[in-house]
């Protein structure tokens, strides 16, 4: 097999592997999104705090915010979980989970976080991490049960969360049980309320609309691949990526 042979079957061995692992990764892309500090979720719900690995310290508050209203583009009856809006919530609840701590803790359940601060477009909970938290790698994770244009949406939504604690105090109480990973979920294909999102919203306010996507979910994904490749090793140089898959 001669140089260039060689070059074109490596490259559409390499194509076929990016193929399969985006049939992997494009949910991961999809799930959820960072935005200038803002986690656009594949549903209603906008997290604007805490940001990702951010760390919580334990015995000190954790603060939580999520916009409810979908940037301005949702009436405030769609937070409302008895709203008959084609585009509303359901329910809003929030735990915080490890694996490998084994812990599933409650942060808010039950219809509050969508109930109180009547008015506000942005709900808030601070949430005081307990001492006898072990320190670890935490997901803080909201489950939202919604409907977007009728249709059905349940999503998950995990934020790392680094819990710092030196000297845990005794063991925690009112522990839920760990659920097996990865819990079943219908999340939409992207959040409606993204900047550039291509998905209408019905029942919302008078900034609903469809805008046109800025890049295409294809190069985004291989992107992320070659990114992930670099990370592992096994590729460096996105310019020098380019070039090799493209000649």
């Amino acid at each position: 097999m001669d140089h260039r042979s060689s070059r074109s079957f490596l490259r559409r061995r390499f194509i076929f592997s990016v193929t399969s692992f985006v049939a992997l990764f494009s949910n991961i892309v999809a799930a959820q999104t960072l935005i200038n500090g803002q986690t656009f979720t594949a549903g209603l719900a906008i997290i604007d705090s805490p940001n990702p690995n951010s760390p919580g310290h334990a015995g000190s508050p954790l603060p939580i915010a999520i916009d409810v209203s979908g940037n301005g583009k949702l009436p405030p009856a769609a937070s409302l979980p008895q709203s008959n809006s084609s585009t509303g919530y359901q329910s809003l609840e929030i735990y915080l989970i490890s694996a490998t701590t084994n812990i599933n803790i409650t942060v808010s359940a039950g219809p509050g976080l969508l109930a109180n601060e009547s008015g506000s477009t942005v709900k808030h909970v601070n949430w005081p991490i307990p001492t006898c938290l072990p320190a670890g790698n935490y997901n803080l994770t909201f489950y939202e049960s919604s409907h977007f244009n009728g249709q059905g949406v349940f999503t998950i939504t995990p934020i790392p969360v680094p819990v710092l604690n030196p000297s845990p105090l005794g063991q925690c109480s009112n522990l839920n049980t760990l659920q097996a990973q990865p819990q079943s979920s219908n999340p939409l294909s992207q959040s409606p309320f993204a900047p550039n999102s291509t998905l209408p919203v019905t029942g919302g306010g008078s900034d609903s609309g469809t805008t046109t996507i800025g890049s295409s979910p294809g190069i985004t994904i291989l992107t992320s691949c070659a990114m992930v490749l670099e990370l592992l090793g096994l590729f460096s140089g996105g310019d020098l990526f380019s070039t090799w898959l493209l000649s």
